[in-house]
């Protein structure tokens, strides 16, 4: 049985490799070893729930038509696939593999961490990006989805500012304004209150082509596209490393 260390040096590797698979086609069989490479490694070293977590990430519920393009559909699994083997090493570093299964499969815990999430509408790439945190064991709060009780939007986000660890500000485009487009003017008065409360501890992820203004422009941000989320999952994990968020 490897150990921690070990282990997590070669799920780093496995992810390293898979840059290397974007620029072959879908029918490759470089595509094929890899999976296969990686599914045996989980199973044998984590367990058959690792295997299954990383085999159900790459699935994708719709197919071209027949004689249409593949290509990005096997981008967008290996995308997933990657994502998983990140979060996968994420639980790995934890200390989380080791337990029973049913432990690892249960509920979050009472005291995990909750990071505040601030955002424009219901974007598709949002229940993703909530998905992302859970498997990090990260509690997302997002005020729209908890009870209002009467209040109004303000004052429900600022109730659910309340006890997080954290806040990711998840830009995307809304409104277009002349020349440029810009997410909905209540995540960018919503961000004064964020700072106010969080102070660094806020991740700005803003998809590609939005701009957030001259007063935001300053902060470093990391740019995603609703289909690929890769690099705004891999920067989620370094700020709440170094937060000692997780």
């Amino acid at each position: 049985m490897p150990s921690r260390e070990e282990t997590v040096a070669k799920l780093e590797a496995l992810i390293n490799r898979a840059t290397d698979l974007s620029w072959i086609r879908h029918d490759g069989e470089e595509w094929a070893i890899w999976k296969d490479e990686v599914k045996h490694y989980l199973c044998r070293t984590l367990g058959n729930s690792a295997e299954q977590e990383f085999s159900n990430a790459m699935r994708v519920t719709a197919l071209p038509a027949y004689g249409g393009d593949h290509q990005p559909y096997y981008l967008k699994a290996l995308d997933r696939a990657v994502t998983s083997l990140k979060v996968i090493k994420a639980r790995v570093e934890r200390g989380d593999y080791g337990t029973a299964p049913e432990t690892q499969a249960s509920a979050q815990s009472p005291s995990a961490p909750s990071v505040f999430i601030a955002h424009s509408g219901e974007p598709p790439a949002l229940s993703r990006l909530a998905e992302f945190l859970k498997a990090l064991g990260v509690e997302p709060v997002i005020a729209e989805r908890l009870p209002f009780k009467g209040r109004q939007v303000p004052d429900q986000a600022r109730s659910a500012m309340n006890g997080c660890a954290a806040a990711i500000v998840f830009a995307t485009a809304a409104d277009a304004a002349k020349d440029r487009t810009q997410p909905g003017r209540g995540l960018l008065n919503e961000t004064g209150v964020l700072q106010e409360q969080f102070g660094d501890k806020i991740i700005y992820l803003v998809e590609e082509g939005v701009q957030l203004g001259v007063m935001l422009d300053s902060y470093a941000r990391e740019s995603f596209t609703q289909e690929c989320l890769e690099r705004a999952f891999h920067r989620i994990v370094v700020e709440l490393k170094a937060h000692k968020i997780i």
